[in-house]
């Protein structure tokens, strides 16, 4: 009796277990991929997960005084670095140019990774790497680490080696 009792109280917390997994495997989870301390902001990179595959890379801005942001950009970096840009504008979900930001209070801007796959894919220029930049209304540049794509379209910092 003891031992069906057992074999019900263990079949249970697998049933559990696996239920609970699977709700958590659902929800969609933020990496941090970059961030980058300037004196007028923090420029952060992140990369938003739903079941294992990366639907959007979001970019988010924490200001620590009043700036302008005048352009978005993805810079893209060949293997003899060379650079060629791309405006970020018309793949953004929510970026709407140019953009006030109030000190203290952080901006969001979310990019579908299907689009910016796309962008990069039909483009004319080859790149090994690539970094997202900012521009504000004083015409100064925030750039956010060297990023990279494996063979399998997964990011990662090619510096750090860490996988995401």
């Amino acid at each position: 009796m003891e031992s069906i009792i057992s074999y019900i109280i263990i079949i249970l917390l697998v049933t559990v277990s696996i239920f609970v997994y699977n709700i958590r495997k659902k929800q969609t989870r933020d990496y941090i991929l970059s961030i980058q301390n300037y004196p007028k902001l923090n420029f952060g990179i992140n990369i938003q997960k739903n079941e294992g595959n990366i639907a959007a890379i979001l970019l988010k801005i924490y200001p620590l005084s009043n700036i302008r942001i005048i352009d978005m950009k993805i810079e893209l970096i060949t293997a003899d670095r060379g650079f060629n840009y791309y405006c970020l504008e018309s793949i953004t979900d929510n970026a709407n140019l140019p953009i006030e930001l109030i000190a203290h209070k952080d901006v969001i801007t979310s990019i579908p990774f299907d689009k910016f796959k796309s962008l990069l894919t039909d483009g004319e220029h080859p790149f090994r790497t690539f970094r997202f930049v900012i521009y504000d209304s004083d015409q100064k540049a925030y750039k956010s680490h060297e990023l990279g794509f494996n063979k399998k379209w997964v990011i990662y910092r090619p510096d750090s080696g860490s996988y995401n």
